[in-house]
This record gives C-alpha cells, sequence and structure tokens, in this order.
C-alpha cells in the first residue's frame, strides 16, 4: 500500500470554476442581461498638458456641482476631491428602474520641483475642472540674445 500525501486545495478549482460556470449561465440567461445597466467610474479622468509657462491637469466631472469640488495644495502634492450624488429613474411599459450613485473619489498628484505652489488656481466650466500650475520663474526657457561683435 502507497501514502498519498493530503492536499486539501487540490479539487478547490475545479469547484471554483464550476461555481463560476454556475453564475455565468445564470446571469447571462436571466432578463437582467438584456438591461442597459450605465456603469458610473468615480473617479474622474485626466489629462495633462504641458506648456511653455504652466501645467494644465483637466478633470473630466460632467454634472458634478462646484460646491462638492475640492482642490488642494500641500507639501508638494495636488489633491483633487470631489463627492457625486447622482439618481436616474426610467420608466418603460411594465417596469421602473431607479438608480443612485454615490460615492466620494480622490485623486492626488505629486507637484515637480519647478511648480509654483503659490499661484495655483482652478476652473470648473462645463463639466470640465481646469488646475494651472504656474511655473517658477527658473524653470521657463530663457531666450538668449545672440550679440554680433
Amino acid at each position: 500500500m502507497s501514502l498519498v500525501k493530503y492536499e486539501p486545495t487540490r479539487n478547490a478549482v475545479p469547484l471554483s470554476r464550476a461555481i463560476s460556470s454556475i453564475f455565468d449561465e445564470f446571469f447571462n440567461n436571466s432578463p437582467l442581461a438584456n438591461l442597459d445597466l450605465p456603469v458610473l467610474n468615480i473617479r474622474p479622468s485626466v489629462d495633462i498638458v504641458e506648456e511653455d509657462d504652466k501645467v494644465l491637469l483637466k478633470a473630466d466631472m460632467p454634472g458634478m456641482e462646484k460646491d462638492n469640488i475640492k482642490v488642494v495644495v500641500q507639501d508638494g502634492i495636488l489633491t483633487i476631491e470631489g463627492e457625486r450624488n447622482e439618481s436616474r429613474e426610467e420608466k418603460r411599459k411594465g417596469y421602473t428602474r431607479t438608480e443612485r450613485f454615490m460615492g466620494t473619489f480622490s485623486r492626488s498628484f505629486n507637484l515637480p520641483a519647478w511648480a509654483d505652489e503659490s499661484r495655483v488656481s482652478a476652473d470648473y466650466t462645463n463639466g470640465v475642472l481646469t488646475v494651472t500650475i504656474p511655473k517658477t520663474e527658473k524653470a521657463m526657457p530663457k531666450q538668449i540674445e545672440v550679440k554680433v561683435s
């Protein structure tokens, strides 16, 4: 008679696959699978553009109120915080669907050494937050005049 080492997780992977396939089959074949459920991404998408004298950080925040947005610069870190409260209702023949999305987000960015923290400004227009980060005088390119002798 030979001894076989006991491995408690040996059968766990096939069992896990079986359970996953049961859930996949249920949700893919249910009436809920055909509903177009919106997905709300709480964290805003951000574009960063560098210009000669500043950096612009643009964050998409459609539908947010200005009072729910906070921009903080401290110790070389720029932080954008906000809170979204959104509600949608859809009425169709036979059903009404109401959804509420709530949540807070926070995104932080390390500022480079050349950023002038004292002059950072923010503007919120048409659902886009634009944070302007000016460069210090030292960081800006200097054109040197060529003299003819």
